[in-house]
């Protein structure tokens, strides 16, 4: 089989080495899960990884959050939906339930995401607003709370990113400018010890600005991580919907900036092949027996066939010369 080395169960994937399922070599990039997909988000969990995907409909049915497990990271079970009901403060029907994002805060999973306001109105339509559900399982079903944690003032917010910095929490969030011919931003604020609430002032993370010509214009779908001292925010720039979307990382003094982008992005991008990788991007980042991998959603098929889509791939991430590398797995 294409690089894989079968694994006797859960726990000796998950003990012995997430790695030991991939093979050593690179090889051409193909789909860990190819359904519709996207914006994938992987929670490691002691049963095996979680992933979570923005909403979609598979077969006939409507998925408001998309949920799928693995023991082995190659092998995904059918998406079932996590959060089966909408919040009470969004749209009812394409209520846009996007980029879930899942975090343990003490004996609760709670879960962050963007979905369309049924009230607030924006230029170019409903607001898009961030959201908080709970649950008291990885699976769900999460419950949403009744009030969005923030809508981004006029404009907007999407793209959420809790992230844990020792006993501190925080939330990133896109400003989504971008929809109104506004500039797009990072926003990063505290969240309450539970995880629930905001809590503070709002910052600007500062330095990540879409400035450079490979991000078009955006930046969005960052994720900060920890390594060291120092502070690393990956994240995907320019549009979504076509091959020049990419991945990028910007290092950071602390948690709000001043950041600093890398010389080397785009680290992930469209590139050639049988299927070729199409448009990048919405990364994360995830940890085992301490290797590092990134999920990542790109697209397949064409309109003309009515089945393009955006699938979920896994590949190893490299920090053997000290900077990211992205290897193909």
């Amino acid at each position: 089989m294409r690089w894989i080395r079968a694994i006797a169960a859960v726990t000796l994937a998950m003990t012995c080495g997430f790695g030991a399922a991939w093979a050593d070599e690179p090889v051409q990039r193909q789909p860990v899960l190819d359904v519709n997909f996207p914006d994938p988000f992987v929670l490691v969990t002691k049963d095996g990884l979680v992933a979570y995907a923005t909403n979609s409909n598979i077969g006939n049915r409507h998925l408001n959050v998309q949920l799928s497990r693995s023991a082995d990271g190659l092998t995904w079970s059918a998406p079932v939906d996590a959060m089966p009901r909408t919040p009470s403060w969004a749209r009812r029907y394409g209520s846009d339930i996007w980029a879930p994002e899942v975090m343990k805060v003490g004996d609760k999973y709670v879960m962050y995401f963007s979905a369309r306001h049924a009230r607030k109105l924006r230029p170019d339509g409903l607001t898009l607003c961030v959201g908080v559900a709970v649950a008291d399982a990885p699976e769900g079903p999460f419950l949403p709370k009744g009030e969005p944690l923030t809508c981004g003032g006029d404009i907007g917010a999407i793209d959420a990113n809790p992230f844990r910095d020792g006993d501190d929490l925080w939330l990133y969030v896109k400003t989504d400018g971008n929809c109104c011919g506004v500039p797009t931003g990072i926003i990063a604020q505290r969240l309450s010890p539970d995880g629930l609430a905001l809590t503070g002032e709002p910052h600007v993370v500062s330095g990540v600005t879409n400035d450079m010509p490979w991000e078009g214009g955006v930046i969005e779908a960052t994720q900060m991580i920890k390594r060291g001292p120092i502070y690393w925010m990956f994240y995907a720039g320019n549009d979504y919907s076509n091959e020049k979307y990419a991945t990028g990382y910007a290092m950071c003094k602390t948690p709000i900036g001043p950041c600093l982008d890398a010389k080397e992005n785009p680290i992930l991008k469209s590139e050639p092949g049988t299927p070729p990788l199409t448009g990048p991007g919405h990364q994360s980042l995830f940890e085992i027996d301490g290797d590092m991998w990134i999920a990542y959603h790109g697209w397949l098929g064409s309109d003309a066939d009515h089945n393009r889509r955006r699938a979920m791939y896994i590949d190893l991430v490299d920090w053997s010369t000290g900077l990211p590398v992205v290897v193909a797995r």
